[in-house]
């Protein structure tokens, strides 16, 4: 079955073999951002359209697990990612637009520049690129035996030229991307399959990453099991380097990230990095091996002026709380700090495909 005409506030539901899939529009939301959720036995997910698809939210057995994001969702047709609109500590920051537009649990980022903002060519290249902000016209639902899976693409594009048409369509086409959300039957668990395929006529790195995001308490351990791990920036570790505080000053925003290094591989070929509560209940990760590999703490900065529009208002309505990972294809601050012991061929000739397997299981209690 096709959900269609996404654009439209309509409600839409589809029911097959157990799943429900609504079609909504939230308030509040921009009139061209509606919103889809697949609802299992023991599972919710919802999705973003209007941003590439991201996982915005799930709830396992009615408990959410990613992070509420302090950033409303943007309008994603006018948004400038590459305008100085955003400024940090009172200055204009070019390519620092996302920040307007962080809200997903899970989003896909790239496919010219995945991390810190980046001139190439004479050319900006913007904070975590513009995957997840190029918006999906159609999305493709489906049953296969006891799996519901939501699926969609987009075309990414140089995005310069013809000012007549939305951002996103403009430009020479570089890469098609198919994203596809895959939840079981009576299982507990979120699998995401990421497709990244060179529909140009000359071989081309995509050059991707993404945030993983969760719901943080006081308390809460991210588990890596790495051989190496050292300060992103490079100063002395903190002494625990797993744990989640709250901020003693909620004024501040604090931000931590461990970058990690020779992480073991399971059986079934993917890095597995937990997330443990202090109820002994968590979440397990698999996601494919990365050159890059960070855990990413963040807390306090409701209403701070770290972050602000072009008239000085904060951008953070509320605490930017939050724990995960990145990661990518490439360093984060472009300063060649990898992990040279993954087996990682970057190019992709015309034609070729690649893809990124991310999934999300509920852990029992221990």
């Amino acid at each position: 079955m096709d959900a269609k005409n996404l654009q439209v506030k309509d409600l839409a539901q589809i029911e097959e073999n157990g799943f429900i899939v609504n079609v909504f529009h939230f308030p509040g939301d921009p009139d061209n951002a509606n919103r889809i959720r697949i609802s299992s036995s023991v599972m919710e997910v919802e999705l973003l359209p209007s941003k590439g698809l991201s996982l915005l939210q799930a709830w396992m057995m009615g408990k959410p697990i990613f992070w509420e994001a302090p950033i409303n969702v943007p309008n994603t047709d006018t948004i400038n990612l590459w305008s100085g609109e955003v400024s940090i500590n009172g200055s204009p920051a070019p390519g620092f637009t996302f920040l307007k537009t962080l809200v997903g649990g899970i989003e896909l980022y790239g496919l010219r520049n995945w991390g810190m903002p980046s001139v190439i060519e004479g050319k900006l290249l913007p904070l975590h690129g513009e995957t997840s902000n190029i918006p999906v016209s159609e999305v493709q639902f489906g049953v296969e035996n006891d799996e519901c899976f939501v699926r969609a693409s987009f075309i990414y594009r140089t995005f310069e030229g013809n000012n007549d048409l939305p951002w996103y369509q403009r430009g020479e086409a570089l890469f098609r991307v198919t994203k596809k959300v895959v939840l079981k039957k009576n299982a507990a668990e979120i699998l995401l399959e990421d497709t990244i395929e060179n529909i140009s006529n000359r071989s081309l790195t995509p050059d991707w990453g993404y945030h993983i995001t969760f719901r943080p308490e006081e308390g809460a351990r991210y588990i890596v099991p790495s051989q190496t791990a050292h300060l992103r920036g490079g100063n002395a570790l903190p002494a625990d380097i797993q744990t989640w505080h709250k901020a003693k000053d909620e004024s501040i925003r604090t931000e931590t990230g461990i970058i990690h290094k020779n992480i073991k591989i399971s059986e079934n070929g993917l890095c597995e990095s937990q997330l443990v509560y202090p109820d002994g209940s968590g979440i397990k990760v698999f996601t494919t091996p990365s050159l890059y590999f960070q855990t990413w703490f963040c807390c306090g900065g409701k209403g701070s002026k770290e972050f602000t529009d072009n008239a000085g208002n904060s951008l953070l309505h509320q605490n930017w709380d939050g724990m995960g990972i990145e990661i990518g294809s490439s360093p984060l601050d472009h300063d060649g700090n990898i992990d040279k012991s993954v087996n990682y061929n970057p190019e992709l000739k015309p034609g070729e495909k690649k893809s990124i397997v991310i999934s999300v299981n509920r852990m029992e209690y221990s």
